[in-house]
């Protein structure tokens, strides 16, 4: 009895795990082969859409200046003056905590249709390699979540 336990609980756990694998293929895969990642409007994830933020561009730039000089892992390189439609270019960068790989995060601020408030727009681009086990996403996801 012990024995066939065990040979069950095994066989669920695989299929489980393999089921678990099949579900998250493509995300594998793209782990794997891609180091890249943006904010884009028919993203399947909504969390990897760009987002509204009320105030200004320029508003909106300075709070997430101030985010990224609260984070230990994040920097910012540049930051540059609106330009003649308003939109503020910010390039920051995040160092990942084991290896200390760094990825450049390019985020555009821009009017949204003056309503008040701004859109952030951001890409997230590995610096080493070929496939980012998903980071630059995460990336992404830890900067919009704070302006959620």
């Amino acid at each position: 009895m012990v024995f066939s336990r065990t040979v069950f609980i095994r066989l669920v756990v695989g299929l489980v795990f393999a089921g678990l694998l099949c579900m998250n293929f493509q995300s594998i895969i793209r782990g794997m082969t891609q180091n890249h990642a943006e904010l884009n409007d028919k993203a399947d994830d909504p969390t990897l859409r760009p987002i509204r933020s009320t105030g200004s561009p320029s508003e909106v730039a300075d709070r997430i200046t101030d985010w990224v000089n609260t984070q230990s892992n994040w920097q910012i390189i540049s930051r540059d003056s609106p330009n003649e439609s308003g939109e503020i270019a910010l390039h920051l960068t995040r160092t990942t905590g084991l290896f200390q790989f760094v990825d450049d995060i390019h985020v555009r601020v821009v009017d949204d249709d003056n309503r008040g408030a701004s859109r952030i727009e951001a890409e997230s681009q590995s610096r080493v390699g070929k496939g980012d086990l998903g980071q630059n996403a995460r990336n992404l996801r830890e900067l919009t979540g704070a302006f959620r």
